[in-house]
């Protein structure tokens, strides 16, 4: 495998393409909306690597090494030795059923031959955890999935994602499947969030719309706990998820807002909140993310080696990015501590992650984590 990478900061700087020297066969483009939907951009890309799957999405950060950067796009060229992949696609439509959107996209994959499938969808106009589900339900037992929801800073008004014609669009859901006998895939998701708070019972909800807890109305009830900082939603929301917890899930998930409804009260999430579920407030705390972001990392090389992984691809929520502020290439820093100096890493914020949380569990969606996915083809 040999790996290239350029980061560009505006449109002024696209005759950088030229430096990538590697005959690509896939291209991760990770970075800010609006120089991503610049027709040029997409144009240079093309034009430099006609043959190339390009796999991407509008972000809330990008990932370029130990940095992170805003208001830039970060171009990750692989040319594989002895592996291929390929990418498919679905639109999002009105009241499409989420779960079988990812049906339907797995469906498109060919199976013979695939170790590993990344996701990236539209990070607005989806319920992540009905389309992992329908992912799930599709792939082979011995495939794994990771990736994640693209994101739009703070902003929280359009996400985009490459589609399979190679045009970053709105509504989107990519699925990248790698094929191969040489490819090997690491993957971890951590958060390191703390719950405080008494749980309360999900008492009225459809889907990941949350409308009542205790049987008293959702905004309002949150409301009283983000005090000042109400007048800040949805943004303000992602210092203060929730910890979702079902009878009969060991673990819990942790869902972030998306949208909030002053009408009905309501707060839209980007995964399920079912009713008769226990939800906690969750607050941050800054030693705990960073290890957080470490624990992943220790979690990826328990199964696929820091000696033996060649690029990573780290997802992390803009939640954390929000809290961690100045700090935020601290977690950065703990994944390379871990999984080596030597690991090309790339990545961006998002608005959910998606992957096991280790070996041998199942994938979920989830929000306010580092996710880290390793690949190889050593």
């Amino acid at each position: 495998m040999k790996i290239d990478k350029l980061r560009i900061n505006s449109i002024d700087e696209l005759p950088n393409i030229k430096n990538l020297r590697i005959k690509a066969d896939l291209i991760f483009v990770f970075g800010y909306r609006k120089l991503m939907l610049d027709e040029p951009f997409t144009l240079a890309l093309k034009n430099h690597y006609p043959e190339a799957v390009l796999f991407g999405c509008s972000s809330a950060g990008e990932i370029s090494g130990t940095e992170v950067i805003d208001h830039s796009v970060v171009i990750t060229a692989i040319e594989f030795e002895n592996s291929t992949v390929k990418l498919e696609s679905i639109q999002i439509e009105e009241n499409s059923d989420n779960t079988l959107l990812g049906t339907k996209l797995l469906d498109k994959l060919d199976k013979n031959g695939l170790k590993h499938v990344m996701i990236l969808s539209d990070g607005l106009n989806i319920n992540g955890a009905e389309l992992v589900d329908g992912i799930e339900n599709t792939l082979p037992g011995n495939v794994t999935v990771t990736g994640g929801l693209a994101g739009d800073g703070s902003d929280f008004n359009e996400t985009v994602v490459y589609d399979k014609s190679g045009k970053p669009v709105s509504n989107c859901i990519a699925a990248l499947g790698f094929y191969g006998e040489k490819i090997s895939v690491g993957y971890g998701s951590n958060g390191g969030w703390d719950s405080f708070g008494l749980e309360r019972l999900v008492t009225k909800s459809k889907g990941n719309i949350l409308y009542e807890l205790d049987g008293k109305p959702a905004l309002q009830l949150y409301k009283q706990f983000l005090g000042d900082k109400a007048e800040g939603l949805p943004a303000s929301g992602l210092l203060f998820p929730l910890s979702l917890r079902e009878d009969g899930i060991q673990e819990p998930v942790v869902r972030t807002i998306l949208g909030v409804n002053e009408e009905d009260q309501s707060m839209t999430f980007a995964g399920c909140i079912p009713e008769g579920a226990y939800v906690r407030l969750m607050k941050a705390n800054v030693d705990r993310l960073i290890n957080g972001a470490e624990n992943s990392a220790i979690t990826t090389t328990e199964i696929l080696p820091k000696d033996i992984a060649e690029i990573a691809i780290l997802i992390s929520c803009v939640g954390r990015k929000l809290v961690l502020k100045q700090l935020i290439e601290e977690e950065v820093e703990a994944v390379s501590d871990v999984i080596g100096k030597d690991v090309c890493i790339t990545g961006f914020y998002s608005y959910g992650e998606i992957s096991p949380f280790r070996k041998n569990t199942p994938c979920k969606l989830h929000n306010q984590t580092m996710t880290i996915t390793t690949i190889s083809e050593k």
